[in-house]
């Protein structure tokens, strides 16, 4: 996903706009084990359709296949995501629009999980499809190509923490002295393989964890690396200072005083006062809330994929999930009250860091089932 940075170009300098996406794609997760309790108890399928689906005609929605159904929501429809819930739907409909994409050309690296499915267009949008069988529900995401540029790797800040990746096509998102964000094109998965060995020779060997596309590690100075492989050869690649450094940054740099403007003579006008410019940087607490809250997404991941082999334990599950659902209630809470137009560009880039893993986290559970 690609959100324009807060306080810049944000229309307006309105607030949630991401805040909603984040808090929708997690609940569509919260609501299958929804499904999961009812069918587990013999509560009957799915639920009934609330509103009456309005297709659009424009943007996003026209390269895929319209949904032959009219109940369900458009919950995103900007530029660079579309997102939407068809309800009332059968296995039969899901797989019958799975082939329609396919037949409009989503084939490119396909990952078909059965009730999930994966894929990119030659041009580099990026369809997902899930389906939620106990509650005869589809979700239908798909993100538009990222916009690739050449690109020079930073020799300063967090970016020079890491080695530069062979390839310079790509985007710098975020680059600053406490964190740095890139999406790195023209990255196939070897080659991704080989800049995360590149990363580990380079000293993040620290608390790693490795997989098939992704890569998370710190090294010992306690700087944070996280690379992904997100498909259609493009590699993400995300860094945090070390924590003393980050602190370093946020302090407010004293200027000296100036000295007192003489004081006005009959007649002649006062001088002008000063105003404090606005501060940028990071906010340690608003970074700390941001790691609680993926915390708490991942703990409730953990809780989806336990009870996934062991649905036949309802009682059990549905305390849990009740207690679950308390927390998330609080933290949608939390999520929702950040106003954006005050962040910085680097704090809001870390919002989105963040976001990218969680969403990647519940479709990864999707994918599971």
């Amino acid at each position: 996903m690609k959100w324009e940075p807060a306080g810049k170009n944000a229309p307006g300098g309105k607030r949630g706009k991401k805040n909603r996406l984040l808090i929708a794609v997690a609940v569509i997760a919260v609501i299958a084990i929804i499904g999961r309790i009812a069918s587990c108890g013999g509560g009957g399928g799915g639920g009934n359709a609330t509103e009456k689906l309005e297709w659009p005609t424009t943007g996003l929605a026209t390269v895929l296949p319209k949904p032959n159904s009219d109940k369900g929501e458009v919950v995103i429809d900007n530029d660079d995501m579309f997102d939407a819930n068809i309800d009332g739907w059968a296995k039969s409909d899901y797989d019958a629009y799975v082939e329609q994409c396919k037949e409009r050309g989503f084939t490119i690296e396909a990952s078909d999980g059965g009730s999930t499915y994966e894929a990119f267009l030659d041009d580099g949008h990026h369809l997902r499809l899930m389906f939620y069988d106990g509650m005869e529900q589809m979700d239908i995401t798909l993100e538009a190509p990222i916009e690739l540029g050449t690109i020079t790797w930073p020799t300063a800040g967090a970016g020079a923490l890491v080695p530069a990746p062979t390839s310079t096509t790509g985007k710098i998102n975020s680059d600053s002295s406490t964190h740095f964000s890139a999406s790195v094109g023209e990255t196939g998965p070897e080659a991704y393989s080989s800049y995360v060995e590149a990363c580990i020779a380079a000293g993040f060997n620290v608390d790693y964890n490795r997989g098939d596309d992704s890569f998370t590690a710190d090294n010992a100075a306690g700087a944070h690396v996280s690379v992904r492989y997100e498909g259609f050869s493009v590699m993400s690649v995300s860094v945090d200072a070390p924590e003393a450094s980050a602190e370093q940054a946020e302090q407010p740099v004293e200027t000296p005083a100036e000295p007192e403007a003489p004081a006005p003579t009959d007649g002649a006008p006062a001088a002008p006062s000063e105003t404090t410019a606005e501060t940028t940087g990071t906010t340690s607490d608003f970074r700390a809330m941001v790691d609680e809250y993926e915390a708490f997404m991942n703990s409730y991941c953990d809780f989806m994929e336990t009870y996934s082999s062991d649905s036949g334990n309802v009682v059990s599950m549905a305390i849990d999930y009740a207690s679950m659902m308390a927390q998330y209630g609080d933290w949608a809470t939390k999520i929702d009250a950040v106003d954006e137009s005050a962040l910085s560009a680097e704090d809001n880039q870390y919002f989105i860091d963040a976001q990218t893993r969680i969403n990647q986290r519940l479709w990864s559970i999707g994918l599971s089932e």
